[in-house]
């Protein structure tokens, strides 16, 4: 006899899923109180007192759900937060606040938040959040999708950890200070979003110099702020974050020092007005971290300038040198970067572009080493064959140079200082503004110290003749553009000029500098 057919049981409503909620404050009633909330909703739950207590929990087992206050002493409710998404990034975390703001809601939402409970809160708020949580698992097949906050997050750190290497980067690529820290506070506030961010630098002589970015008063408001917090800053010594006094303005500031060597620092500051949001602990960490690094690369830039410096005062000796060997060479180079100066600052370059071009100009005449003071000082016409090295010399001058990359642009000035804007010149016969503008400013300044010094086969022109002379060469020695600009220096500017060194190159010499026939 077989057996009778088993009963099929009778179907049922299914029980909630039982969720596995870490629940974390530090205050003991609110505690009790999520405890049994979520207990009483099917839920089996963990709790701590403390976010540091939360981390080992969850570093131990998973959790479905993690509720946290905000604000607790030690490490916050946001501290856990990332924690969290970085050892269980598909568990929902939920924030609780005791102040219902934008600002509130950002911190967390922007840091990968599930979602957010304000203070006070009740039991049908809870059941309300569980029953959003258990749809989005059935949804998504058990596991909550990676937030979108979370999914920028981790971009964010990634570009943190490029805009380090970058800054780094940067000390090596020969910029001047100025265009460094520009540049470092554009990559800072490309990776940390500020609405206004400043960089402070303070010499060895106790000056300053500044980079600013964002809304002019934005910029105002937050260089008002770092004065009034800037020797608790220094304080610091580079190794924490400061927040900003604010008072009373929607205006969220933090700042870093970057230290320095002896009295020389800086620091670097970015602001946030409210409707923004706060800064995050790790964008704090981010910006202590691109201070630290700034100061590295500046210190490798301060070196590699100073090298830099010395280098080029060394070739200026050498110039200076070899003009001192003929009085009426004395102070020609000298003489022919300070016209060059005034030439670019009438065409409106930037500073550093001047000083590139005086550089140029002071170093023009360098291939001069290498030919001999019998050439040099020969006081006959040359030959064919020795005038013919005497032309060799903007390319001696520009291979000795060659090797020193930073002076890559000068070089240009060396080489091509003897070009004509007529495509008549040498060494390479280059016409109009093929020929670099640094050297059509240089051929300029160098003609005209020539025709106004004294030669022993000729006197010194007028200035005002010699101004002609330069006039007449508009379009075909001289650019035009250049030539009308230099034109425009006043003459009592060049009549300084003129004298410099005049006590150098005064005097009844004998013997012709062969160099002035290249003229």
């Amino acid at each position: 006899m077989g057996k009778e057919p088993m009963a099929s049981p009778v179907p049922t409503a299914s029980a909630p899923e039982a969720l596995r909620v870490l629940v974390v404050d530090d205050n003991a009633s609110l505690l009790r109180f999520l405890v049994s909330a979520f207990s009483a909703n099917g839920c089996a739950v963990s709790q701590a007192a403390a976010a540091e207590q939360a981390l080992s929990l969850i570093t131990d087992e998973p959790f479905d759900l993690v509720v946290s206050d905000i604000k607790m002493p030690g490490l916050s409710g946001l501290d856990l937060l990332r924690a969290v998404k970085g050892k269980q990034p598909g568990t929902p975390v939920v924030l609780i606040t005791g102040n219902p703001s934008v600002n509130s809601a950002v911190f967390g939402l922007r840091h990968g938040a599930y979602d957010y409970l304000p203070k006070p809160f009740s039991i049908r708020e809870i059941q309300q959040l569980l029953a959003r949580v258990r749809s989005d698992r059935q949804k998504w097949d058990g596991q909550v999708p990676l937030p979108a906050g979370l999914t920028e997050e981790l971009a964010r750190r990634q570009l943190g950890v490029e805009v380090l290497f970058r800054i780094g980067d940067l000390a090596l690529q020969g910029l001047e200070t100025s265009a460094f820290v520009d540049e470092v506070l554009r990559l800072v506030m490309q990776s940390i979003k500020g609405d206004a961010g400043l960089v402070l630098l303070r010499d060895e002589h106790g000056s300053f110099s500044s980079s600013r970015q964002g809304e002019a008063t934005l910029v105002t408001r937050l260089l008002t702020m770092l004065q009034r917090s800037f020797e608790d800053l220094v304080a610091t010594g580079g190794k924490e974050i400061l927040t900003l006094a604010t008072g009373s303005e929607p205006l969220e500031a933090i700042a870093a020092v970057i230290p320095g060597v002896g009295p020389s620092m800086g620091v670097v500051c970015l602001a946030r007005e409210a409707a923004t949001g706060g800064f995050l602990p790790d964008e704090r960490e981010m910006l202590l971290g691109y201070a630290q690094t700034t100061a590295v690369a500046l210190q490798k830039l301060i070196l590699r300038e100073n090298v830099e410096r010395n280098l080029v005062d060394t070739i200026t000796a050498f110039v200076n040198a070899i003009e001192s060997k003929d009085r009426y060479l004395k102070g020609h180079s000298a003489r022919v970067s300070l016209y060059a100066g005034e030439i670019a600052q009438t065409l409106g370059m930037t500073s550093e572009m001047v000083d590139v071009v005086r550089r140029g100009a002071m170093l023009h005449d360098l291939g001069k080493l290498s030919i001999m003071d019998s050439i040099l000082s020969k006081p006959e016409r040359l030959t064919p064959e020795e005038f013919s090295i005497i032309k060799s010399h903007p390319v001696v001058g520009a291979k000795i140079l060659e090797p020193l990359r930073f002076l890559a642009r000068e070089t240009c000035a060396v080489r091509h200082h003897h070009e004509r804007f007529d495509g008549t010149g040498y060494p390479d016969g280059l016409r109009g503004e093929d020929i670099p503008l640094v050297a059509r400013v240089v051929t300029v300044a160098d003609v005209f110290d020539a025709i106004t010094s004294n030669r022993p086969y000729r006197t010194a022109l007028p200035l005002e003749a010699a101004r002609e002379e330069i006039a007449r060469g508009c379009g075909s020695h001289f650019d035009p553009v250049v030539a009308e600009a230099f034109l425009r220096i006043p003459l009592v500017r060049l009549e300084e000029i003129t004298r410099h060194y005049e006590h150098l190159t005064s005097g009844g010499a004998t013997g012709a500098p062969a160099l002035a026939q290249a003229h």
